[in-house]
């Protein structure tokens, strides 16, 4: 890759808030500026359709490839939706929506089909349902939301680890979904992430996969939780885990501050793709 990754990444960390949905293979998309101009109209007029329900607003949309938002040359390139809006009688337009869709090294051959398959948004949601849907009609694709399990979550949460760089003060914090309890919903419980460096890299010497050593550390935390607060937090739903640098929910909601967070976040989802495949390929 000739450009650094904190160029090629740029448009995604320090943004707020994403969205990240799995999409199959596109079907006969093709990169040309008149082509990209017409699936842009294309989801103008889904908008204008879907949500006339404000004949005040009009909206733009751009439609760009971004050729070197990839992890390697054999991913296609990146594209990058962008929806403006606007009052009738306003010179002001404000983005109301942006999707990316991309491959981190992790691409394959079709034909006649292109394999970007993530789709990351952010924005108004009432747009972004309008766009996911025009674009399924368009490229014959599925586009879905991930939907993240606990183990899959952890995966996320030691990879960071791995990679971490804060102070062994900066705090880590897992968030549970704790419905009906003390009139809230969710339940934080955080540590100093430097005690979470100290487990992590007390127990990476075991003989054992990355999924079996992440249970482990976890378990190690769970001891922690129970002597803290006397709870079994084995009970509740983790929901969301906190670190100085990246933050990542169980539906799929995520927000990066650094290039190296949205690389960890990628090659983390690479990996649970693969699995999942494997793991579906051994049932068939």
């Amino acid at each position: 890759m000739n450009h650094s990754l904190g160029d090629v990444l740029s448009i995604i960390y320090n943004e707020g808030q994403w969205r990240i949905n799995k999409v199959s293979p596109l079907f006969d998309l093709q990169y040309n500026v008149v082509k990209l101009k017409q699936y842009a109209s294309k989801i103008r007029q889904s908008l204008v359709a879907s949500l006339a329900t404000n004949a005040s607003i009009k909206y733009t949309v751009q439609f760009d490839e971004q050729p070197f938002l990839k992890y390697c040359e054999e991913d296609p390139s990146a594209l990058v939706i962008t929806v403006s809006s606007a009052h009738e009688n306003s010179a002001t337009n404000k983005v109301a929506y942006v999707a990316i869709l991309l491959s981190w090294g992790m691409s394959f051959t079709l034909d006649s089909a292109t394999h970007l398959p993530y789709l990351i948004e952010r924005g108004e949601q009432k747009v972004g349902n309008a766009v996911k849907s025009t674009l399924q009609t368009i490229f014959d694709c599925n586009i879905s939301q991930y939907v993240i399990t606990q183990n899959q979550l952890l995966q996320f949460c030691f990879k960071f680890i791995d990679c971490d760089t804060s102070r062994s003060s900066d705090n880590f914090t897992l968030v549970y979904y704790t419905p009906q309890i003390d009139h809230k919903d969710q339940l934080n419980l955080t540590f100093q992430i430097g005690d979470v460096h100290v487990i992590w890299n007390g127990v990476k010497h075991y003989n054992k996969n990355r999924s079996d050593l992440v249970n482990i550390a976890y378990q190690m935390l769970y001891n922690q939780i129970f002597h803290m607060v006397d709870l079994d937090v084995k009970l509740l739903d983790l929901c969301k885990v906190i670190l100085p640098k990246a933050e990542m929910q169980n539906n799929g909601t995520f927000k990066m501050k650094t290039p190296e967070a949205v690389n960890i976040m990628f090659v983390v989802l690479n990996e649970i793709t693969f699995n999942t495949a494997n793991d579906t390929s051994h049932m068939t």
